[in-house]
């Protein structure tokens, strides 16, 4: 082999080697934990703990009316359901309504919340929520979010570990019926998931994920609050990164929920997984600079569009194989009962959508969230900014 076919395979094989560490890491830790006593056994080793689900809801998502009726069947003796809204127009009031009228066993209330409350309008709702509250233990929820039954007792046998301070859970997209949906879906699986599982396992750094996150209402006080955070975009990773500041561990809860995505188009699935490209390029941005470095797709793309020739183009074509390979068996591992052949189709395009919005975060530091414009600093930091109503989406 000479220098220039060494060149043309040693990028593709250097970025297949961290991919399959990376996928061989989350695929052991999912199997490792399903080899280990089921959750229905797990009961708690005292008085049971009130928990107050915190559901902060801006507008109508994918399949909201299904989710809430997810938490109406929790297998869990006593919680409650606390639902904030910014305003009363808000589209999905007479949802949420419908939920808690249908379910008279349930706990459940609507609270209006202040949006100026604080700057991050997720955190501004999340105050109210959590004054509202009753339990010790607080469960933030999105409203985009169907769980199982088992749901709470799964975030609780972590979080009565001994040093357990805050637990987050993995998450799936699920009910893809557009080609946005596909490509999102396909992301959350094939990507964001194993990479959240990896980070844990393989670095030591326990990635906090807002969609679902439990911890104690003493123990949040002692970090310092939902105001501690009110001023940042990514409130969840950086909440985790006050517990870990505090002594407290971070946990993961490997039993996955569904983030429904159904009809969502690809340029709202750009405009979401953007905004989350820049706050990981804000939090982590070394790691950030190499993430292309964990698709050897990507690489063999530019390889083959740098050198032309045949043996860039087999190297393409193994990436390609290598990379459907890692995605099917991470979705099979996380979604077992569902069809996964549309999302391991679109792995091309959910790269090169991917790539796009790693560029992108590249090109400005400004995002629109929940109607809502902004700059973000260091770690994150909000500063308001003035943006056309048009660009303004209520997406998570």
């Amino acid at each position: 082999m000479d220098w220039g076919d060494l060149a043309t395979v040693a990028p593709t094989a250097l970025s297949s080697i961290i991919y399959a560490t990376i996928q061989t890491s989350f695929l052991w830790r999912i199997a490792r934990h399903r080899l280990v006593a089921p959750v229905d056994a797990w009961r708690p080793p005292g008085a049971t703990p009130f928990v107050s689900i915190l559901k902060p809801v801006a507008g109508v998502d994918d399949g909201l009316a299904d989710n809430l009726e997810s938490f109406a069947r929790l297998d869990y003796p006593c919680y409650e359901i606390v639902f904030g809204v910014a305003s009363r127009e808000d589209r999905a009031v007479p949802v949420i309504q419908a939920f808690i009228a249908a379910h008279p066993e349930v706990k459940a209330r609507l609270c209006l919340t202040d949006p100026n409350e604080a700057l991050n309008p997720k955190v501004a709702q999340l105050l109210e929520l959590e004054r509202r509250a009753e339990g010790s233990v607080l469960v933030i929820s999105d409203a985009n979010v169907c769980v199982r039954p088992d749901y709470l007792r799964s975030l609780l046998s972590i979080l009565m570990r001994p040093g357990v301070g805050l637990v987050s859970s993995v998450v799936v997209g699920t009910g893809e019926r557009t080609l946005g949906a596909v490509v999102e879906n396909a992301q959350l699986g094939a990507f964001i998931a194993p990479g959240v599982v990896a980070a844990a396992e393989l670095a030591g750094r326990s990635i906090s994920v807002g969609k679902s996150m439990a911890m104690r209402r003493v123990d949040l006080a002692r970090v310092g609050g939902f105001e501690s955070v009110a001023h940042v975009l990514a409130e969840d990773d950086m909440l985790g990164q006050r517990f870990s500041a505090c002594g407290f561990v971070v946990d993961l809860c490997l039993d996955p929920i569904e983030n429904r995505n159904t009809s969502g188009s690809l340029t709202r699935m750009l405009d979401r997984h953007t905004r989350w490209a820049k706050m990981r390029r804000t939090l982590v941005p070394r790691c950030f600079a190499v993430e292309p470095l964990n698709s050897p797709l990507l690489i063999a793309w530019l390889t083959l569009l740098l050198n032309p020739t045949g043996l860039a183009l087999e190297m393409w074509l193994f990436a390609w194989t290598l990379q459907s390979l890692g995605t099917f068996l991470a979705l099979k591992m996380l979604r077992p009962t569902r069809s996964n052949l549309a999302l391991v189709a679109a792995e091309p395009l959910r790269t090169l959508c991917w790539f796009f919005c790693w560029l992108n975060a590249y090109s400005n530091r400004r995002v629109a969230w929940r109607g809502n414009a902004f700059y973000i600093g260091p770690g994150t930091a909000l500063v308001a900014a003035d943006e056309p109503s048009s660009l303004r989406s209520p997406a998570r």
